[in-house]
């Protein structure tokens, strides 16, 4: 048991230590109404399919997990009091909360989550979260407040998985058909708000719960407004049609930040998202790993970082930064060196072809591939920038019909299914689904499975170690930096603060911890 904890604990020191931001002294008030500006809508109502990106944050409101990761980066309790693992770490008991009520008024059970995790191991129904619970053989229903859940390996990432509802959240049993992947109304949640409508682009509707059994939010209603473009976002919220937005432009926090714009506040979100370069490795040009490494060697990473994000950005080499638990130090990444590039060119029998790097457009992809092309073109690359719409994008990107181009994301709390998804081997090259890169090195795949399972910490971050290294050489992918995301809020809007991944509300903030003074 010892061992488990110890991998247990250092999973959850690998997170990002979050601090409230725009906080005030004063007595919070209750009531009003909160509008937030989200850049995507909703795109089906089934909670326990798509549970990533912004439909988890917009769902983190109405349901929630077994457990959950607080600004520390420590497991806490959630509708789970307690738990213990076996000392072969293939039995998970849990003990959950009592008189936790759904928004319906039922009284959540050990059957409602067995339910969920059932459902979302059915392959048939398409729940996002059946590859974070592929470890698990059963769930159990062991007593009214007692939930067992059975792994047939053991997976030290496994307490990871169940602090987030991407693997599953509780539902009333049997309250979605099976098999069906859009239904017409949400299912009850146990979460701080519940659900009230959805006008399709237009609004997301949501209404205090409460009999929450935890902290309740101080206003009565939030809505929740699409509004792609951030630009037109931060203009509405300049206007007062709404009270805070998310994912404002770093130009207009800059000018916040120089007090150009009066009466606006700021939440820095300090984890950020990962950006960087990945290249198609399964077909040429860039299945020369020595032309990949040219490329590597002519990145200038903090001039794109400053032209793209105003200077916002944090130069890094790989998915965690600078003093994680899950960054190495002394791995052979290429650093800026245009002489080494031409050099590294002569070597793989470049002469000047042309290359095309895709994008989408919006003014920070745009920008990136600007100055990406002329970085490249000063050691001798050809590069062609080719503009597409998303959905183009990424049809090209799945069938494997790109050189390179740029991709962002964010890392999970264990580094396993952070980088195993974009280094599994995948059956179909024109069929991409993670792996977007085309990678597969039958070491790194021993090494990732080796990893899942191990135990032990110490191993286990030695066998990162080499997973890393080896990517480092042969070069998938170039990891250019971090950039943090911003909200920006009226002055009356109170208390307001994001944690490590910029969702809407997080385990000491966020939405619910929110107030309006007006």
């Amino acid at each position: 048991m010892k061992r488990l904890f110890i991998i247990a604990l250092s999973i959850g020191l690998s997170m990002v230590i979050t601090l409230p931001a725009g906080s005030s002294s004063d007595n919070p008030k209750r009531g009003g109404t909160l509008t937030l500006a989200i850049r995507k809508d909703l795109r089906v109502l089934n909670p326990l399919v798509r549970t990533s990106s912004t439909d988890r944050s917009i769902r983190d409101l109405m349901f929630e997990s077994l457990l959950i990761l607080d600004g520390n980066g420590k497991f806490r309790p959630n509708l789970a009091e307690s738990w213990k693992i076996t000392q072969d770490g293939k039995l998970y008991t849990f003990e959950l909360r009592k008189g936790v009520k759904f928004h319906n008024g039922q009284e959540m059970t050990s059957q409602d989550l067995k339910f969920a995790i059932d459902y979302t191991l059915n392959p048939k129904n398409g729940a996002y979260g059946i590859s974070l619970l592929r470890s698990v053989k059963r769930a159990e229903a062991a007593g009214k407040y007692k939930l067992k859940i059975h792994l047939k390996q053991a997976n030290p990432a496994f307490l990871s998985f169940i602090s987030t509802i991407k693997a599953f959240s509780a539902i009333p049993k049997e309250s979605v058909p099976e098999g069906i992947e859009k239904i017409s109304t949400f299912p009850p949640g146990t979460g701080p708000f519940k659900f009230v409508e959805w006008k399709p682009k237009q609004r997301i509707v949501m209404e205090r719960f409460n009999e929450y059994w935890g902290h309740k939010p101080y206003i009565d209603k939030l809505v929740l407004k699409p509004i792609k473009h951030a630009t037109v976002r931060f203009t509405a919220l300049r206007a007062g049609d709404v009270d805070i937005v998310e994912r404002t432009s770093y130009e207009w926090v800059q000018q916040v930040q120089q007090g150009k714009i009066k009466g606006i506040g700021i939440a820095k979100s300090p984890g950020g998202k990962f950006r960087g370069l990945t290249f198609n490795v399964a077909d040429p040009p860039f299945d020369n790993k020595k032309l990949r490494r040219a490329v590597g060697y002519a990145i200038n990473k903090e001039e794109i970082l400053n032209a793209a994000f105003f200077g916002f950005g944090v130069v890094d080499n790989q998915k965690y930064p600078k003093g994680h638990f899950w960054h190495f130090d002394g791995l052979p990444w290429p650093e800026y060196n245009p002489g080494k590039a031409k050099v590294l060119l002569k070597e793989a029998n470049y002469s000047g072809e042309v290359i095309e790097l895709i994008t989408a457009p919006g003014e920070v992809q745009e920008t990136m591939a600007a100055v990406l092309q002329a970085q490249l073109k000063r050691v001798g690359m050809n590069i062609r920038l080719e503009l597409m719409d998303v959905g183009a994008y990424n049809q090209r990107e799945r069938k494997g019909q790109f050189a390179f181009r740029f991709r962002g994301g964010d890392s999970d709390a264990d580094p396993w299914t952070t980088y195993s998804r974009h280094l599994l081997c995948e059956p179909d090259l024109r069929k991409r689904i993670a792996n977007v890169s085309g990678y597969c090195n039958k070491q790194v795949v021993k090494w990732l499975k080796m990893a899942e399972t191990e135990l032990d910490g110490k191993k286990r971050k030695g066998l990162f170690r080499k997973i890393i290294t080896k990517m480092a050489e042969d070069l998938p992918q170039i990891y250019i930096g971090f950039i943090p995301r911003f909200y920006t809020f009226r002055d009356y809007v109170k208390d307001f603060s994001t944690g490590a991944d910029a969702r809407f509300r997080w385990s000491d903030g966020g939405v619910t911890h929110t107030w309006l003074d007006k």
